[in-house]
């Protein structure tokens, strides 16, 4: 779904093209502080539990880990971590 605006009369183009790249790079900077963080704090659990991301969220959606609180959290950091990944990526894509 193609995404439909119009622009405001009375703006130059490159006007236009100022603030929308602007804000690309505004919200760019901002999924990126995102991911850092629950990069960051996925690394946190990581370190704690001796295993990493990838290999918690088999056994955790296998069920073998049980219904400890934290794996919780982890799922939740993980979950914001690919979250923040994709925007990013869509944002680092424009131009």
């Amino acid at each position: 779904m193609p995404y439909d605006y119009t622009l405001p009369a009375g703006y130059t183009e490159e006007e236009i093209t100022a603030v929308i790249a602007e804000s690309i790079a505004a919200r760019r900077a901002f999924a990126q502080r995102r991911l850092a963080a629950y990069g960051a704090r996925c690394a946190m659990f990581a370190q704690r539990y001796g295993m990493n991301t990838e290999t918690f969220l088999e056994q955790f959606e296998a069920g073998t880990l049980g219904d400890q609180p934290e794996w919780f959290d982890w799922y939740a950091a993980a979950q914001g971590k690919e979250l923040w990944s994709r925007k990013h990526t869509i944002l680092a894509h424009l131009k």
